[in-house]
């Protein structure tokens, strides 16, 4: 690939990040995509000092739609990068342990590893404050998000209170699970409740439980998102910096 060829890569990956990740537009199959963005990893590993700065393993897919109101992230919210065999896992390895050293992290030689399932779905930062859910903030482009707390407050899995008496920022993944996705393309079908784009029928089922997630949790009336039996999984907790603790 030469450099010129990974630049317009680079543009056309971005351009269809945003289509899924703004408008739940998939114009090629996720798999598909993965694949383009594997081009560009294997340049990059190749050419570090070629690495364009809109790289989509450097920047986060997405924005603020305008019909919601945007709110500033306290931390940048990043999104994964994906890898396909021993060999790029070990790239990681020595790319994590030489940013630990420069940061001054402790790093020991014998560090392990753990591996999980991937959760595809909507990145979402909840906030909690006196044990309230206050807020609720998409990853948007990692900087900036939309607040859509309404929306999150439709979600059962996710709990309106809990027993923590400082502010607290859960980030983690709403996702419809294989049988709730399942089960919603069903009801789409049937013309009880409306499904894409606000359409009933054929028309209106959604493409994956990825997109589907992201369009519900985008959704103005909220009672939409109430009819849908979304999941949520945390992965990570942040203690305000404002508190003494």
């Amino acid at each position: 690939m030469t450099h010129l060829e990974y630049l317009k890569l680079v543009k056309e990956v971005n351009r269809l990040r945003n289509e899924i990740n703004l408008f739940n537009n998939e114009e090629i199959s996720e798999a598909a995509l993965d694949n383009l963005k594997h081009e560009i990893t294997q340049y990059e590993s190749k050419n570090p000092h070629k690495i364009s700065p809109n790289s989509p393993n450097y920047t986060v897919a997405g924005g603020v739609l305008e019909k919601f109101q945007k709110q500033n992230h306290q931390r940048r919210m990043l999104s994964l990068n994906d890898i396909f065999n021993q060999d790029e896992f070990q790239e990681w390895v020595r790319r994590w342990q030489n940013y630990a050293q420069k940061e001054n992290f402790l790093f020991q030689s014998s560090q392990k590893y753990i591996c999980e399932p991937k959760i595809d779905g909507l990145a979402i930062s909840i906030f909690y404050k006196n044990g309230t859910l206050t807020k609720a903030i998409t990853r948007g482009d990692g900087w900036v998000g939309e607040l859509v707390t309404d929306n999150i407050l439709q979600i059962k899995s996710i709990p309106k209170n809990i027993n923590f008496d400082k502010e607290l920022e859960i980030r983690g993944e709403i996702f419809f699970t294989k049988s709730n996705f399942e089960d919603l393309n069903k009801k789409i079908l049937q013309s009880k409740i409306q499904g894409r784009a606000g359409k009933t029928g054929i028309q209106g089922v959604f493409a994956n439980p990825r997109n589907a997630a992201a369009g519900t949790i985008r959704q103005l009336d909220s009672s939409i998102v109430a009819q849908r039996d979304l999941s949520f999984i945390a992965y990570s907790g942040y203690i305000s910096s404002t508190n003494n603790s």
